[in-house]
């Protein structure tokens, strides 16, 4: 029954997203920020992700810094095993679920057909770190998202922005609300904006 509910649940969403229109991001900026070796200096873990919503910018900037595109042949900021780059990433705001296409740098929007305030808990953004098994299996795709949540927790310390990456998510609920199996979500990083 779990499994019908959610191969029902996925399917409207699947159908939904077929509808939803994309949200162009900015050009991300790829100048400034802290130096390296401050920003790893400053690197942490913080629980306290409430803050405010994070700027179509800000988002670009977040998202680009996680596992952006850095070169004409597809080569990206993270490194994946043999070049995959499965690592997807969904991002949770309160506006809503999206998927974000990093060739395109846009957001798709996916009308989550699930109550998510639970997972979001206030932050500014929860970042959804999923994988396609159709091209990678799990273990590489286990260290791939390692890298891509790393990259993330760097470009927060040179923000001053706050994050906690979680080994604990409800899968069931975010597999359903992304279409995916539950074993394709990996981890997930709350994000606070200051």
């Amino acid at each position: 029954m779990k499994q019908m509910t959610i191969a029902l649940a996925a399917a409207l969403g699947l159908a939904a997203a077929a509808l939803a229109e994309n949200v162009k991001l900015p050009e991300p900026r790829k100048t400034g920020g802290m130096p390296l070796m401050e920003a790893l200096a400053k690197r942490a873990t913080s629980r306290r992700t409430a803050g405010e919503a994070p700027t179509p910018q800000q988002l670009s900037d977040l998202l680009w810094a996680a596992n952006g595109v850095t070169r004409p042949d597809g080569k990206r900021t993270a490194p994946s095993a043999m070049d995959k780059r499965e690592i997807e990433i969904a991002v949770l705001t309160r506006d809503g679920l999206f998927t974000w296409d990093p060739v395109a740098n846009e957001l798709v929007e996916t009308p989550a057909c699930v109550d998510l305030s639970a997972e979001l808990r206030g932050a500014s953004a929860l970042l959804v770190y999923h994988y396609n098994k159709a091209i990678q299996d799990r273990e590489a795709a286990l260290a791939d998202c390692g890298f891509v949540g790393q990259n993330v927790y760097l470009f927060c310390a040179s923000e001053g922005w706050k994050t906690v990456f979680l080994g604990t998510v409800d899968r069931v609920t975010l597999a359903v609300a992304l279409g995916r199996g539950e074993d394709e979500i990996l981890f997930a990083q709350r994000i606070g904006v200051k």
